[in-house]
């Protein structure tokens, strides 16, 4: 797991003994990657935090890591970015408190009661986040996302894009189901290398047997800029 931690500061030094831990970010070690962060103050002193989809990008050929097979869900970044229940592959937003606890801003992407989503969740569906940056004047949220390493287009999906995105308000990005300005990809099946239906960005659903969430997600938001590895028509 990672810590969102406070700590006492004495002149410049930082306390190690006054940790509190104020959230606990739960990852998986058995295979990298996309596990970073970041932390920013926002205005009326939110806190945002960024975390990666926490998911292997080296065995899905360059498309989307969806592998559902039992064992793999180092694999499948459906146990995290299109996870309504998870806190990775998103951009957090809580209130701490002067206690050391936290509260849930007004306007985040799921209800206080984590009924439909864990409510600290404010943008949901990145890759790796792993920098990003608030608009102290309005709030906007800015960040990019590096895409996988595909350099082709087929029936599994779209060739890879990078994305500079822009949350004016909660929102789902897409990942990993879309890409780019939601560009689909298929549901592919791991086991027996069938290509399934391209997912749908007004109703992405996540069925695999690692979502611990919600099965029907918030429809899918376009980026702000996107591009691939190639020249841009654009």
């Amino acid at each position: 797991k990672q810590n969102v931690s406070r700590f006492e500061m004495k002149g410049d030094s930082l306390i190690l003994s006054s940790e509190k831990i104020i959230l606990e970010i739960p990852t998986q070690r058995e295979t990298c990657c996309h596990s970073g962060g970041h932390l920013e103050f926002g205005p009326n002193g939110d806190l945002y935090i960024s975390t990666g989809d926490n998911t292997s990008s080296k065995e899905s050929d360059g498309f989307t890591p969806i592998d559902e097979r039992p064992g793999r869900a180092p694999f499948d970044a459906q146990k995290s970015s299109g996870n309504t229940h998870d806190l990775r592959g998103k951009i957090l937003r809580i209130h701490p408190e002067p206690d050391g606890t936290y509260t849930i801003p007004d306007g985040n992407l799921f209800p206080k009661d984590g009924s439909q989503g864990k409510p600290e969740i404010y943008v949901m569906g990145t890759r790796n986040a792993f920098r990003f940056t608030v608009d102290d004047r309005n709030g906007f949220v800015y960040w990019g996302d590096v895409g996988p390493d595909g350099g082709i287009t087929n029936e599994r999906g779209p060739e890879s894009h990078d994305e500079f995105n822009q949350a004016r308000k909660p929102g789902n990005y897409g990942w990993p189901y879309f890409v780019a300005d939601n560009k689909a990809y298929a549901d592919f099946d791991f086991a027996t290398n069938k290509v399934g239906p391209k997912f749908n960005p007004d109703e992405p659903e996540n069925t695999s047997p690692n979502n611990t969430g919600s099965k029907i997600l918030p429809p899918a938001q376009k980026p702000m800029i996107w591009y691939p590895y190639g020249e841009s028509k654009e």
